[in-house]
């Protein structure tokens, strides 16, 4: 009787670290990976853990805050009260756009990382990870194209010519 029961609650306690570690997960997917400065960048996860309202979001990389800035102001370190949030879904879905041309502060080329945890805690408060779900993805900034010409100069281009060499030739004329 005593090996059934042993057995049992082995099998039990098992089953129930995989269902804990399984439904406490947060995940995070960002779209374009690559993109230009300025673009929008559609962020989208999951958070397994059940009761959630919001997850928080925040972003490290060339020439930021170590610790991590909010994503909306790039000179917020994240904490403290200082959050991007996005809300979650009864489904545990979540997502987030996040406009590169509309921000305070200015990125610049290269990696950054962006990180969503359960908790308003930043990179440095981040201590106890039992009860602690994070992830993080990350995405890399080009140099935004250059606007280019506003408009294309080829008729144009022509019909200037054209003019200049009308004006000559009647100046000719007249003289």
């Amino acid at each position: 009787m005593r090996g059934h029961l042993f057995r049992f609650i082995c099998l039990m306690g098992g089953l129930m670290l995989l269902a804990g570690s399984a439904s406490g997960a947060i995940t995070l997917d960002a779209r374009p990976g690559t993109t230009h400065i300025g673009d929008r960048v559609h962020l989208s996860g999951h958070s397994g853990i059940p009761n959630t309202i919001a997850v928080y979001l925040f972003v490290t990389g060339p020439g930021l805050n170590r610790a991590g800035v909010t994503l909306e102001n790039l000179h917020l370190q994240a904490g403290s009260g200082y959050f991007t949030t996005a809300f979650v879904h009864p489904d545990g879905t979540f997502e987030y756009e996040w406009n590169t041309g509309f921000i305070v502060g200015h990125l610049i080329p290269g990696t950054y990382r962006i990180y969503v945890v359960n908790v308003p805690l930043n990179l440095e408060r981040l201590t106890d990870m039992e009860e602690i779900n994070m992830s993080y993805t990350d995405v890399t900034f080009h140099k935004p194209p250059s606007p280019g010409l506003a408009m294309e100069w080829g008729l144009p281009g022509v019909a200037l010519v054209l003019s200049i060499a009308l004006l000559v030739a009647r100046k000719r004329k007249n003289t």
